[in-house]
C-alpha cells in the first residue's frame, strides 16, 4: 500500500520547496500537494495519507479590502514601543528577583511587534482561518489521520488555537535572509521534519492500537483499509 504525506500549502514557493527540498528526504513516503482540502481530496480519491501537512497562515477572502500598511503608520506605531533604554534604566540597582524584571521589560518589546505584525497581518488579509479552516475538513473526512502544522508566520495565539482545534503538532518552517538560504536551511531541516513526523505518526498509531474499537469505529466506508495502512506503515518504520 502506498504511503503519503498529504501537504496543503497555497504558496507556489512552499510547494516547490517541499517537492525538491524536502521530498528527497523521504524515501517511500509519497508526497501529495494541493493547495485546497478539495483538491487534496480530488488527488487523494479513495487512497488515505499516513499524515497531512498542512500550512496554517492564507488568505481570508472574507477582507474585502486588504492593504499594505503604509510604512509612515509603522514607523509612528513603532516609535511609541519600550526601548532598550528602558529596558536597562535602573536594573543593576535593582533589589529583588532582577532577572525576571529584565525579561518583563524585554518581552514588552516582543510583545509589541508582535501585536502589531498580527495587526498588519490582518489589514493585508493574510490570517489562520486558511490553516484552521483545512485542520477542520481533515477532521470531519479522516478523522483519525494525524494532522500537523508546518508554519513560518505562526505566533503564540496561533499555536493555542491549532492546538485547540486539535492539531497533532507544529513545525516551524526554516526561514533565512532571502529565499536562496530559506532552500538551503529547508533542505538542511527536511531529514529531522520527516522523522519528527514519523514519530508524530507512530504515536497516533499507537493511540489507535490502546483503542481499537473506538477508530473502527469512526471509520467510514471510504476509510475501510485503515488496518492496513497501519499494517503498512509499520513494516516501513521496521525497515
Amino acid at each position: 500500500m502506498d504511503l503519503m504525506i498529504c501537504f496543503i500549502d497555497d504558496s507556489d514557493f512552499e510547494h516547490d520547496l517541499v517537492r525538491n527540498e524536502v521530498a528527497p528526504y523521504a524515501p517511500g513516503l509519497d508526497l501529495v500537494q494541493a493547495y485546497t482540502f478539495d483538491e487534496a481530496r480530488e488527488l487523494l480519491g479513495p487512497k488515505i495519507p499516513v499524515l497531512f501537512l498542512l500550512d496554517l497562515w492564507g488568505q481570508d477572502m472574507s477582507v474585502r479590502e486588504p492593504y499594505v500598511t503604509p510604512k509612515g503608520e509603522l514607523e509612528r506605531r513603532i516609535s511609541d514601543f519600550n526601548t532598550l533604554d528602558m529596558v536597562y534604566d535602573g536594573l543593576e540597582d535593582l533589589n529583588g528577583d532582577r532577572t525576571n524584571e529584565y525579561l518583563k521589560r524585554l518581552f514588552t518589546i516582543v510583545d509589541s511587534w508582535r501585536n502589531l505584525f498580527e495587526e498588519v497581518c490582518d489589514n493585508i488579509g493574510q490570517n489562520r482561518k486558511y490553516g484552521l479552516a483545512n485542520l477542520q475538513h481533515v477532521r470531519k473526512y479522516y478523522p483519525w489521520i494525524p494532522a500537523v502544522f508546518y508554519t513560518r508566520k505562526s505566533l503564540i495565539n496561533d499555536a493555542a488555537a491549532m492546538f485547540k482545534a486539535g492539531a497533532d503538532g507544529l513545525m516551524i518552517k526554516p526561514t533565512g535572509r532571502d529565499d536562496a538560504e530559506t532552500r538551503i536551511l529547508t533542505r538542511e531541516y527536511a531529514p529531522k521534519l520527516i522523522e519528527e513526523l514519523a514519530r508524530i505518526i507512530d504515536s497516533k498509531i499507537d493511540n489507535l492500537n490502546m483503542n481499537g474499537s473506538s477508530y473502527r469505529a469512526e471509520m467510514t466506508e471510504k476509510e475501510k483499509a485503515g488496518e492496513d495502512l497501519i499494517s503498512s506503515w509499520k513494516e516501513f518504520r521496521n525497515k
